[in-house]
């Protein structure tokens, strides 16, 4: 007699299989998701040792988070491009693949001036991102930086990370430098730089990065911070000359600011502000941030926006060292 597996055998083998794959996938799924988020905090790692290196090289002071190459006079704006913090950094980390998060859905924003002529460097941009902003003969801007007449930013091709405007602030042109109330600032001037957000992740939607619902222009040059002009987190602090003198400021809520973090996903709004352009659920309702000794820490979101250890800086270090006051009791916050 020929032996062979019963129908009913069959049917148990193939029920085991699948009780199997269903308890073995998702842990499969988990390990992978974890090799890329210590992949992620690698890549934060390298980041706060480049800036770190680069304010070694530079009397101890950390970069601008950018600046127009039209400094002076700035009437030129961005129109010739700028040079940003990713850019300044790049020899200290010699790898463009570093400032991408595996955890990045979009791989990366494109900067503000790319060049739909050589694809943005090869690497692509988002869908529906716009290129060539930014054209003209501006002499100010070296040859490697222009195709034809389109200028380019000195700027990661496809980035993933923001700094905090705190440590790194919008020291954009002469109009910041003159006004006096924003300033580059070194680890001395920080209550405590172990507890400081120096790089964060940026986000992986279009609109909450762009601020407009049509044609995308993304603002992956913009730094973020932990501010607000009113306690109820709807008004933006940009930290430039147009609002470096404003006060008082409040820290931001998690509370409040959670209902903004999900709406400009599908709403963008110029007036949001700037921390709703950080990835601040890319890990398990956290993300991985750069500190401002160079060391990187996974932290939920809302433990950085503790108001007893507020990560965000106690103080706008680069905008006149202004304090961060408690938008419940009115009190300073802590580190």
């Amino acid at each position: 007699m020929r032996k062979a597996f019963t129908l009913i055998e069959l049917l148990v083998v193939i029920a085991i299989i699948a009780i199997l794959a269903a308890i073995l996938f998702p842990v499969f799924a988990k390990a992978k998701e974890a090799a890329k988020k210590t992949q992620d905090l690698n890549n934060q790692k390298q980041l706060a040792l480049g800036m770190f290196t680069y304010s070694t090289d530079s009397d101890d002071v950390f970069p601008s988070a950018y600046f127009h190459r039209a400094w002076n006079p700035a009437s030129g704006g961005r129109a010739a491009g700028h040079n940003h913090w990713s850019g300044v950094i790049f020899p200290y980390v010699k790898n463009w693949d570093i400032f991408v998060s595996p955890g990045d859905k979009l791989q990366g924003q494109a900067p503000m001036c790319f060049a739909s002529a050589d694809n943005n460097r090869g690497k692509g941009a988002p869908p529906g991102q716009r290129a060539d902003q930014c054209t003209g003969n501006d002499n100010r801007v070296p040859p490697e930086f222009k195709i034809g007449n389109t200028i380019i930013d000195n700027q990661a091709p496809r980035l993933s990370y923001t700094v905090n405007g705190a440590v790194i602030p919008r020291l954009r042109n002469i109009l910041d430098q003159t006004d006096g109330s924003i300033k580059v600032i070194s680890q001395s001037a920080l209550d405590n730089v172990g507890s400081t957000i120096m790089i964060a992740g940026l986000q992986d939607n279009n609109g909450c990065v762009s601020e407009a619902t049509a044609n995308f222009q993304t603002r992956s040059a913009d730094n973020v911070n932990g501010a607000a002009l009113n306690q109820a987190n709807t008004t933006v602090y940009r930290g430039d000359n147009t609002d470096g003198n404003r006060t008082p400021l409040w820290a931001i809520e998690f509370t409040r600011i959670k209902p903004q973090l999900d709406a400009c996903r599908t709403s963008p709004n110029a007036n949001y502000p700037l921390i709703t352009k950080q990835s601040w659920n890319r890990w398990d309702e956290g993300d991985n941030y750069g500190m401002a000794d160079g060391s990187a820490k996974f932290r939920k979101f809302g433990q950085t926006l503790s108001v007893s250890n507020y990560l965000w800086g106690a103080r706008m270090y680069t905008a006149r060292n202004q304090a961060l006051q408690d938008p419940i009791t009115g009190n300073p916050v802590q580190q």
